[in-house]
């Protein structure tokens, strides 16, 4: 293949995956955690490090977008910061596949990443796994080089560079990047490979040295973990979950689950019987599966000594090393047949992944911009008669988004329940984001002529599930107001009540 028509099947990769980013950028919904990124990377670089000194991520990626922010303020431009990470994951996984396997793996890699739902889920959202990603294939692609060249008696101190930085980025941007950094230690004992194994332990020591302003509040962190998140201890049922999430992405509903899991474990299966049978046994395939199976393994392990961590998109470098395998697969001069069922598997679930994800607006993603249009328009049909309509969320997650998408309508939200797996907004981040909750239903509703209360219908059905005959705060609201409407946005409620006529 010549060097212009590499080029240029690149640059349609990457245009391609640029398009699928693009799409509905500006229209998909936001949910709390964007918000959250939103709201907090609009502070002071202080106060940002305040905020995540007590909430549970690094700083680096809200630097990031608070640099970003200076540019402008729309939901579709935010996101942009996103896709130019996520485009430079397409290029670095060309290059990782290159290095290792031939130009022809690392587009057909580039391509599946290209249209990875999971990869365009990150690209879209205002979060800090693209970056994640984007720095754990650049460590990957450093460590790939260091070896190599250490094989042929050279030292390659760019790539020592990469990989210091690239680390230094990881451990900056998710807590839970260091059990990705650790596979080259694992992958050059087995290898006996002492002298490398050497010069990477001294690395590392480097990049933890770096990392270290950080890592003396990620005790503190993890604790809060410990104290106020909930998670299942993962088994069967959330490996296969990553499973899926690698091919399809999730949530879906049953019925494309159902076809979602059988692709999964089809393509699964195809590629390991083809990469056992018909591969040759090298090196590189031990690096590759070292640095795909162990982070994931190592965080399955952590959930049964703390509060369950086992958090796929974590080690989202798992779903890279796959791709390349099946990128392998696929461009197996000699097995037609298997790579075609494999592109039809992939493609089938590109589609489902990528057409549910662009319109899906459920719970915690609900129609929060609709949602505000109508609880405007009855603001200002209350001032217009000179009363006071108070808006009140049930909780953070419905507030955060509505208020990013109306930040002139005056609302408020209920504190979560204290000590509860719920009790996630820290007193430092409120103070940092300058957002603070009421007490009670009562302190937000004193001096109201009307109030409209925002509820999940999630929320109503938790409450009838563990017995009560209606959620806690709409009794409360129904014993000292009139009931005078409802109106439904998805599955989001919003609940007017008026005073009673005396």
């Amino acid at each position: 293949m010549s060097k212009r028509l590499q080029a240029g099947l690149l640059g349609l990769v990457l245009l391609l995956g640029l398009v699928v980013r693009l799409y509905r950028l500006a229209d998909r919904g936001i949910w709390y955690d964007d918000a959250f990124s939103i709201l907090l990377s609009e502070r002071p670089l202080n106060l940002i490090v305040q905020g995540t000194a007590a909430d549970t991520m690094p700083p680096l990626y809200y630097f990031l977008l608070h640099a970003w922010l200076q540019g402008g303020q729309s939901i579709a431009f935010i996101r942009t910061l996103n896709v130019v990470l996520s485009c430079g994951i397409i290029l670095a996984v060309y290059a990782l596949g290159s290095i290792l396997w031939g130009e022809r793996v690392g587009l057909v890699a580039s391509l599946l990443i290209a249209f990875s739902p999971l990869q365009v889920y990150h690209a879209q959202e205002v979060r800090m796994y693209a970056l994640l990603a984007l720095a754990l294939v650049g460590y990957t692609l450093a460590f790939v080089r260091l070896w190599q060249a250490d094989t042929a008696g050279r030292t390659d101190w760019l790539a020592w560079a990469g990989l210091i930085l690239a680390g230094v980025i990881a451990m900056y941007t998710h807590n839970l990047a260091i059990f990705s950094l650790v596979f080259p230690g694992l992958f050059l004992l087995l290898r006996r490979a002492w002298r490398l194994l050497g010069l990477w332990l001294a690395g590392l020591m480097l990049i933890g040295l770096l990392s270290l302003p950080w890592l003396v509040l990620v005790p503190g962190q993890i604790a809060k973990i410990q104290a106020a998140f909930w998670t299942p201890r993962p088994g069967l049922a959330e490996i296969l979950q990553a499973l899926v999430i690698f091919h399809t992405n999730l949530p879906l509903p049953p019925l494309w689950l159902g076809v979602a899991l059988f692709i999964t474990l089809a393509s699964l299966t195809l590629v390991i019987f083809e990469t056992l049978r018909f591969c040759p046994r090298e090196d590189k395939e031990g690096l590759l599966i070292t640095a795909g199976l162990l982070p994931p393994g190592l965080i399955f392990g952590a959930s049964y000594l703390m509060r369950p961590i086992f958090v796929p998109r974590a080690f989202i470098l798992s779903q890279v090393i796959y791709f390349l395998f099946c990128a392998r697969v696929l461009t197996h001069s000699r097995r037609c047949t298997p790579a075609i069922l494999l592109a039809w598997l992939l493609i089938g679930g590109d589609l489902i992944g990528l057409v549910y994800q662009a319109s899906y607006a459920e719970f915690p993603r609900s129609p929060f911009r609709a949602a505000m249009q109508g609880v405007h328009a009855a603001y200002d049909r209350a001032q217009a008669v000179g009363e006071r309509l108070c808006i009140v969320h049930d909780n953070k997650l419905s507030f955060f988004p509505s208020h990013i998408y109306d930040r002139g309508l005056p609302q408020t939200f209920l504190d979560d329940v204290p000590g509860s797996h719920n009790d996630t907004y820290a007193p430092a981040t409120r103070a940092a984001i300058g957002l603070f909750p009421q007490p009670s239903i009562a302190a937000a509703t004193q001096g109201c002529d009307r109030v409209a209360f925002v509820v999940f219908d999630k929320a109503i059905q938790e409450y009838r599930e563990i017995g009560y005959a209606e959620h806690a705060v709409i009794a409360w609201l129904e014993d000292r107001f009139v009931p005078t409407s409802r109106e439904r946005y998805g599955d989001l409620w919003v609940l007017y009540f008026s005073q009673p006529i005396p």
